[in-house]
């Protein structure tokens, strides 16, 4: 719930952080603020104290009618304002306090209730198989940027939200650091390594969780550091090697967030979904380019939510219903059981390999 009173501090924080990721231009911004703050300005003069999950989307639904008739805005128009009012209403820090899930632009111009086998299909349709994600993260992999790779792999990995993954500390990773500041790797290759998810980093939740990553992706740790604290210069010879520099060692040996922005401090929010934006474009590019047959669009259907998805989807494969709603942090089996889809195939053969039991 955000007291509609409080709807500004947000929008400012919102804004400012939109134009340091994305650098708009000032005349951008001027224009987003004023379709968002006449929403606003809307919710205050028809007396509504509060936003929450509850009267969220029926308070959007009021207000594009009121754009429509009692404004007379052409429907053109009252599409940029909702755009505009939707991606602040679904800004991580904004849908955290309401609480609600994504809204889109149908849920405020048709309303339809989403039975439980509907919701199943949908997260079961947009959640990428294991060829897929290793193909999204092949391809940043491709790119040589060793930090947007290592925040990837952490996401599919692990099926911790947005807000968990840029408050991470290196501490939160339950392996020892050297004198450098790296991850002290296992002897054990295929051992999964805990995370600890701090309470005060989690959504709603009283106490720590464990979530795990793999082996691999310890190593685009270490790499993402490494290539944090190291700079391309030109030798005697004409040839670009990487050189450490002092400062930035330094500085590393003692860092406690894991993951940082150009700028050296702890990314964004809005910084991570844009990486993730950045190459799903680039993914769809790549399966032109290269003629590959694929059905996802992956433009249209990956963001951040999308790989917790995935990584929850790749661990109920394998996993309890009860196991996954632990590693999610669900407060409820019925929302874990959205990732549960089951293999008419696999069952068989499951059952193809145990069929002694049943033949005794």
């Amino acid at each position: 719930m955000i007291e509609v009173d409080e709807l500004t501090d947000y929008l400012d924080e919102y804004l400012e952080e939109k134009q340091e990721v994305k650098n708009l231009t000032e005349e951008t911004i001027k224009k987003q603020t004023f379709n968002i703050s006449k929403f606003i300005e809307y919710l205050e003069s028809e007396g509504i104290d509060e936003l929450n999950s509850g009267n969220v989307k029926k308070q959007l639904r009021h207000y594009r009618r009121h754009c429509l008739k009692q404004r007379g805005n052409k429907r053109t128009t009252v599409k940029t304002y909702m755009m505009n009012i939707l991606e602040f209403i679904n800004s991580e820090d904004v849908q955290e306090e309401i609480q609600h899930d994504t809204i889109k632009m149908k849920d405020i111009i048709e309303v339809k209730a989403e039975d439980p086998e509907t919701a199943k299909k949908r997260i079961e349709k947009i959640s990428l198989t294991w060829q897929q994600s290793d193909f999204f993260l092949d391809t940043i992999h491709q790119s040589g940027n060793a930090r947007d790779y290592a925040i990837c792999r952490t996401f599919i990995d692990s099926g911790m939200r947005l807000k968990e993954l840029v408050l991470l500390n290196k501490s939160d990773i339950q392996i020892p650091l050297d004198e450098n500041g790296f991850f002290v790797l296992p002897n054990d290759t295929s051992e999964f390594i805990d995370v600890n998810l701090r309470a005060e980093t989690t959504k709603g939740e009283l106490k720590d969780r464990t979530t795990f990553i793999t082996f691999d992706t310890l190593v685009s740790l270490n790499d993402m550091m490494m290539d944090r604290i190291t700079k391309l210069r030109k030798n005697t010879y004409d040839v670009y090697r990487p050189v450490i520099q002092r400062n930035k060692a330094a500085e590393e040996r003692t860092r406690e967030e894991l993951f940082t922005n150009i700028k050296g401090k702890r990314i964004g929010k809005r910084g991570v979904q844009d990486i993730v934006k950045k190459y799903a474009h680039e993914c769809d590019r790549r399966i032109a380019d290269e003629g590959i047959e694929c059905p996802v669009n992956y433009s249209k259907n990956v963001s951040v939510h999308i790989l917790r998805h995935t990584a929850l989807s790749h661990y109920a494969e394998i996993l309890t219903v009860a196991e996954v709603q632990s590693i999610a942090g669900h407060s409820n089996s019925q929302t874990t059981d959205k990732y549960i889809h089951i293999d008419r195939e696999q069952m068989k053969q499951k059952l193809k390999l145990n069929s002694n039991r049943f033949n005794n």
